[in-house]
């Protein structure tokens, strides 16, 4: 993937002050109950972008682990960090993606600059904090791009949400702070379409928790739904002139590419599941066309009634909950040049045998051939096979097939590891 530098201005002061460790301190020194919710637009091109603040806004519940505030996983193409403005102290991290990364691969973006709404969320801080922005660059390492100061006396924050809907729990196994809290909002229902939202949320739900290894941790999860309705019933499919009025802006043809649907309203994501706790977002949407969309952090969506949803779902979740990568190469994209490869991608799933020795290395054993070739005596062996990451060179997955790389497959032994690690992060297990 093309990664770009961001040279904006940021305060001098803080750019070199050496983290200080949250370890050994509680929650409740720094934080208070709540979410402080930056929102900021994204603008650029292939080659820049930068960060302009919108607004700050507060919001009511926070999800995450109170006792591990330090996201412990290289992942994502954006680093938040928030310090303590006064001592420098490094309060909290969480790493990211987002659909602006993504469009900055495409070609539209060697000619043409455009704006993406961004937000960020961190938990409500007592005093005020500098909160940092890090974007990985060419080399697949973090350079920061933005920090500002967030006071949170400020009388300009905004508490207001103009999206409030009612939320449903659906699975309920222990508080948010120890759970991984998944969120189902609805996209295209109407609000005589509510009961059905409902049922499609149940059943996607059940679609997750049928596969390893979500299956035997299903206890690790809550799951609500927040039933937001839309004027209209449905979602856009620009390649057909058809265009509806929906809560949260969804579509195909995302980047051009039909079976691409995402929504660049990130906001309106955002509003709609400020109305519950969550640590994933996953948006139903009310059609039966195939499609959908995941981003690392970000939010997963998928078509509800399409008869190869089960399969959508699942892999969707497996982007946005665990960062995994996809693993085909023989689908139309609209990206060029995803992965650099000089370096090795961030993802757990893909190697380009840069640095292997910190992926999957040791899950292959010394009678696996590296790479492995896609032989049927090595069909469900953890190997090195070639092609990956939307191409056939030079990108190796660990098996020859799994739900990231088809619509037939489980999840592999390297992404059920990778999923299983995600959970006991946000679970404590």
């Amino acid at each position: 993937m093309r990664y770009h530098r961001s040279f904006l201005p940021v305060i001098a002061l803080f750019f070199h002050i050496v983290a200080v460790s949250l370890q050994g301190q509680s929650f409740e020194q720094w934080f208070s109950d709540g979410v402080m919710r930056v929102d900021l637009v994204f603008t650029g091109t292939a080659s820049e972008s930068s960060y302009t603040l919108e607004e700050v806004r507060k919001e009511p519940f926070y999800s995450g682990s109170r006792s591990e505030l330090l996201d412990p996983f290289d992942y994502g193409d954006h680093k938040l960090q928030v310090r303590d403005a006064a001592s420098g102290t490094l309060l909290f991290s969480h790493t990211y993606c987002t659909l602006f990364r993504e469009w900055q691969t495409t070609s539209e973006a060697d000619t043409l600059s455009r704006a993406f709404n961004h937000v960020l969320r961190f938990p409500w801080p007592k005093a005020t904090v500098i909160a940092e922005i890090y974007d990985r660059n060419d080399s697949g390492e973090f350079d920061l791009a933005w920090s500002a100061r967030c006071d949170p006396g400020s009388m300009f924050i905004n508490p207001a949400n103009h999206l409030e809907f009612e939320v449903v729990d659906l699975e309920i196994n222990g508080t948010p702070e120890s759970k991984v809290d998944l969120l189902f909002l609805a996209e295209g229902y109407t609000d005589l379409e509510m009961d059905k939202f409902l049922e499609d949320a149940r059943r996607s739900a059940g679609y997750i928790f049928s596969e390893e290894p979500f299956k035997s941790n299903r206890s690790a999860f809550n799951v609500r739904a927040v039933k937001s309705v839309s004027k209209d019933s449905g979602t856009d499919i620009p390649g057909n002139g058809i265009w509806k009025n929906t809560v949260m802006n969804s579509n195909f043809y995302t980047f051009g590419i039909e079976r691409y649907m995402t929504t660049l309203d990130f906001k309106s994501v955002c509003d709609v599941a400020s109305n519950a706790h969550y640590d994933q977002v996953f948006i139903l949407v009310n059609t039966t066309k195939y499609g959908g969309g995941g981003m690392y952090n970000m939010y997963a969506i998928s078509a509800a009634d399409n008869e190869m949803s089960r399969e959508v779902v699942t892999h969707e979740f497996g982007h946005a909950f665990g960062g995994l990568a996809d693993e085909y190469y023989n689908s139309t994209v609209a990206y060029n040049d995803f992965f650099n490869l000089a370096v090795e991608p961030w993802n757990p799933n893909l190697t380009t045998l840069v640095d292997f020795g910190t992926k999957w290395k040791d899950m292959v054993s010394e009678q696996t051939p590296i790479p492995t070739p896609p032989d049927e005596k090595y069909l469900g062996t953890v190997g090195v096979f070639e092609g990956g990451g939307y191409v056939s060179k030079g990108v190796f997955r660990p098996m020859i097939d799994c739900r990231m790389h088809s619509n037939e497959a489980v999840f592999c032994k390297v992404c059920n590891t990778a999923l299983l690690q995600m959970i006991q992060h946000y679970s404590g297990r």
